[in-house]
């Protein structure tokens, strides 16, 4: 090794006081707002897609950031569909009526989103991570209704006039009271389109 090769860190690392990995959000609705938005190509090469950082904004687990590719070119026609869809509801939450020709203009305004689980079908080796399955303005009746997912579900209360005591329900299998660390704003791609097509088109 080189006497010349910088292998100093900038500061001490304490692997006692620091967090490793992060768990995937409950399903459910969260308040959240784009903080970086981009244009790019996937790895084929094939159209585009617009791809969102969301922060979420409110509630237990505020600050963390969920991540969401929306095809807008591709060979695909039912991918475009679908992306084009997802890509007028991203317009309509946020308020934007006008042409867009620039996705600078969705940053940080507040909007509900959908979030749910995707897993790796085809190999099953990579972890599961979250997706975003709507986008709605917080005046929409719909997210007006949604509160965001519990850690866990409450017990049932006992009956009176039941024979046996009611047992409490079992907690969800996606239900978590661990926030994880709040992980920076780089790009990890996520899918957009729906499952089957999630499985074709390559980020």
């Amino acid at each position: 090794m080189s006497e010349n090769s910088e292998t100093q860190l900038p500061e001490v690392f304490d692997p006692e006081t620091q967090e490793g990995g992060f768990n995937v959000l409950p399903i459910g609705f969260y308040i959240a707002q784009v903080v970086d938005a981009c244009v790019a190509q996937p790895k084929t090469g094939d159209g585009y897609y617009v791809g969102l950082s969301w922060q979420i904004t409110e509630g237990t687990h505020e600050g963390r950031y969920v991540f969401q590719n929306i095809t807008f070119l591709h060979s695909s026609t039912q991918a475009v569909e679908i992306g084009r869809r997802q890509f007028k509801d991203l317009c309509v939450a946020t308020g934007v009526a006008e042409q867009v020709s620039d996705v600078e203009v969705f940053k940080y305004i507040p909007c509900k989103i959908k979030v749910g689980i995707q897993e790796d079908k085809q190999q099953g080796i990579y972890p599961d991570q979250n997706r975003v399955s709507r986008i709605l303005s917080l005046e929409d009746p719909k997210a007006s209704k949604a509160a965001e997912p519990k850690a866990a579900t409450a017990a049932k209360p006992e009956s009176k006039t039941a024979a046996t005591p009611a047992k409490s329900e079992p907690a969800p299998a996606n239900a978590t009271k661990a926030n994880g660390p709040v992980v920076p704003p780089w790009r990890k791609p996520a899918g957009s389109v729906g499952d089957d097509i999630d499985d074709k088109i390559q980020y």
